[in-house]
């Protein structure tokens, strides 16, 4: 199993007072990597930081001041944001309190391209560059390679909230269309707009402004809208993929409970648009006596179901939701191989919880094909020796990382 020639890979990972790590300069081969270690040993924290360049924040959803190293007992500020470093590359290993950087050197088919993510040292917020120039957000990272993910907390997906289901699917949507985020954020950005509007008029017992609502309420039909249909996009596409079964794993009906994404079955997105626009109009008494926004694609849901005994997701078995998992995973990353022509980085945490070794082998053989850079992490090295002898070894221990012969 390697890396396909044309696939992106990272050849390079340098991070400076990134969570474990003071400092570290890491090289890195193609193909399978395995990072062993035990538990708290940093394994997590190396494909966070690789996380870090994908649209969000990461697989731990951290915010720029969480992510810094800080001494064993040290809890964070979350009155300040620390000051950071400009990420272009290690630095050195005692810079000022606060500041870390990230920065991945990525071999593409057209040349080496470096990554960097970091904190800006004048306001405090979080600076992408690309190439050594400031980048305008992690799309443009995703434009040359997608990055996609797998943690020990997604096992509890399918039985837990629903904003843990959204946020998995739209972490696929954006590799597809990086521009999903971007409306994801104007989305969200002017509901909370709306919202304290209302929130406003019924504590004070007056009425709101009703020309600034329309105004609101239409970019929140327009932004609404994109969101769901690009949601509903990926969803039929991925569906013809794992409907069958991908591999070793079950195969998954997919769907939507009702809302904007399955309003679009029924009309075009401008009747969609007017659709919502009015109920937003109609829910502004409610929204304001209660203090949240009842509708919308913030309140989306996915239907996922096992294909072959037909239980919802949540009823199958600890091992049958992994498998799931996994299945969607990979349903995912082929279709951006075929429909993009682009190979992601996967980021497989903790990834041979739950699977039994013809599982795990399986697992390892259904990746192959992929040809893309496969980032996985476990507590004992025979897990991945017995699978592979294609699969480089990282010790991880302590602030150090060392491939292991």
């Amino acid at each position: 199993m390697s890396t396909d020639s044309g696939a992106a890979w990272i050849s390079r990972l340098a991070c400076q007072q990134f969570r474990s790590y003071p400092q570290l300069d890491l090289s890195l081969p193609p193909g399978p990597l395995a990072f062993v270690g035990g538990n708290g040993a940093g394994k997590t924290n190396l494909l966070e930081a690789i996380s870090l360049f994908a649209p969000g924040r990461g697989l731990r959803g951290a915010s720029a001041a969480e992510v810094v190293r800080r001494p064993a007992g040290q809890a964070v500020s979350r009155d300040k944001p620390a000051l950071g470093v400009t990420p272009d590359g290690p630095g050195g290993p005692d810079g000022p309190a606060g500041q870390w950087a990230v920065s991945a050197s990525l071999e593409t088919p057209l040349g080496q391209r470096q990554l960097g993510v970091g904190l800006d040292a004048s306001g405090g917020k979080r600076i992408l560059r690309l190439d050594g120039k400031t980048a305008p957000g992690a799309s443009a990272f995703a434009e040359i390679v997608p990055i996609l993910w797998l943690t020990p907390d997604d096992d509890a997906l399918w039985r837990g909230p629903s904003q843990d289901r959204r946020r998995f699917f739209d972490q696929l949507v954006a590799a597809f269309e990086p521009g999903h985020v971007g409306n994801g954020l104007a989305y969200a950005q002017v509901m909370r707009q709306r919202l304290k509007l209302l929130k406003d008029a019924a504590a004070q017992n007056s009425p709101p402004d009703t020309i600034w609502l329309a105004g609101l309420e239409e970019s929140m039909a327009r932004h609404g809208v994109a969101i769901a249909a690009a949601r509903r996009g990926l969803l039929r596409r991925l569906s013809d993929r794992v409907e069958g079964g991908v591999g070793p794993f079950p195969g998954a009906r997919l769907g939507f409970k009702p809302g904007l994404e399955t309003h679009l079955a029924e009309g075009s997105a401008l009747d969609v648009e007017d659709r919502f626009r009015r109920a937003l109009l109609d829910a502004r008494p409610r929204d304001g006596m209660l203090g949240q926004t009842t509708i919308g694609p913030h309140r989306s849901d996915l239907d996922v179901y096992h294909a072959g005994h037909g239980r919802e997701a949540a009823q199958c078995s600890t091992g049958e939701q992994k498998a799931l998992l996994l299945a969607l995973v990979l349903g995912h990353a082929k279709l951006l191989t075929t429909a993009r022509q682009i190979r992601p980085v996967l980021l497989l945490d903790e990834v041979a919880a739950h699977l039994d070794r013809d599982r795990r082998a399986a697992l390892l053989e259904a990746l192959a094909p992929l040809g893309g850079q496969i980032w996985m992490t476990g507590t004992e090295s025979g897990t991945f020796r017995e699978i592979s002898d294609e699969i480089a070894l990282f010790s991880v221990h302590s602030g150090r990382v060392i491939q292991e012969s």
